[in-house]
Parts: structure tokens; sequence; C-alpha cells
């Protein structure tokens, strides 16, 4: 079942951002949010929020207005 793969990836790494998860299944960040919102009632998987960019990861912009770094959303394993 799909639900349980996102937990099992979660798991495995420990920590994921939103865009690699929903890149990892080929689905949408908004059904990825849907399932991860189950996991996180049941107390498995914890949402983290960062308002400020840590770093580029492309290195190719002269500002953080260049990539849409300004929400970071990750999910940690419990």
């Amino acid at each position: 079942m799909l639900i349980t793969s996102i937990r099992d990836y979660v798991q495995l790494k420990g920590r994921a951002s939103l865009q690699d998860i929903a890149r990892h299944f080929h689905l949408p960040e908004s059904a990825v949010t849907q399932m991860l919102a189950f996991w996180i009632k049941k107390g498995t998987i914890k949402l983290v929020e960062q308002n400020q960019p840590l770093f580029c990861q492309t290195n190719q912009c002269h500002s953080c207005s260049s990539c849409d770094l300004s929400r970071n959303i990750e999910y940690i394993w419990c």
C-alpha cells in the first residue's frame, strides 16, 4: 500500500523533504501531504517547517529569490 511505503521511506531516510518524497513516488506534493498527515496524527512522523533556506541547493542563483526555497518542509521519523 502506498501510504505505508511513504512511511517506510521516511523511516529509512530518517529525514526527508516534501519535494524528495513526492519526487520519489512520482506524486503531487498535495497528495503526499495528505498521506503524511495520517502518520503525523499517529505520532510516527513529525512535520518540520523552516521559513529561511539553509543553503541554495542548485548553487546557481545570485539570491534566494531565484529559488523557491523560502519555505522548506521536511518530515522526520519519530
